[in-house]
């Protein structure tokens, strides 16, 4: 379900629920996840030093996520890597219906920072992330620290540590 609008996710859970009953429940949950969720967002252990240090060899980081570019953004600036990452693009940054695993916040991503897909790799924790960047023509990593801990088919490659992932994306 990873990947999905709010709206979609509730309707897998409860099929008949009308459209009101649908915003009722997206409000309820943006509440919580405003209140809640956002101030206990913490990165990984290795996460701010890999952004850095991507950052400071050139390249540029796009941020691309389900959730409203706006949370996105709050969640980077209270993280205090925003400066590290160049574009953040949310599930709102394209159409309701282009959300993952559709390659439009690759493209976009793509097209905003200069960047042809044969030189982009999206990095994810998720075969809908593995998807997405496979359908817009990027090389694909997964990581194994989040959602799926195994490796999944969809992922061109898969890395455990920061190190690895560093090495991967920093290579000459």
């Amino acid at each position: 379900m990873t990947g999905l609008p709010l709206e979609g996710i509730f309707r897998i859970a409860w099929p008949d629920l009308s459209d009101d009953e649908a915003a009722a429940c997206r409000a309820a949950y943006r509440t919580i996840y405003d209140e809640t969720v956002i101030p206990a967002t913490r990165l990984f252990d290795g996460a701010r030093e890999t952004l850095r240090a991507i950052h400071e060899a050139g390249v540029p980081q796009a941020t691309v996520t389900g959730k409203r570019a706006a949370d996105c953004e709050r969640i980077l600036r209270g993280l205090e890597i925003e400066d590290d990452i160049d574009l953040y693009l949310g599930g709102d940054s394209v159409p309701p219906d282009r959300h993952k695993p559709a390659p439009d916040l690759v493209r976009l991503a793509m097209d905003r920072l200069g960047a042809a897909p044969e030189r982009t790799v999206v990095i994810g924790d998720t075969r809908t992330d593995m998807r997405m960047g496979r359908s817009a023509g990027a090389r694909t990593i997964q990581v194994l620290w989040g959602y799926e801990r195994a490796p999944v088919a969809e992922a061109d490659e898969a890395v455990a540590t920061w190190a690895a992932l560093r090495a991967r994306i920093l290579r000459p």
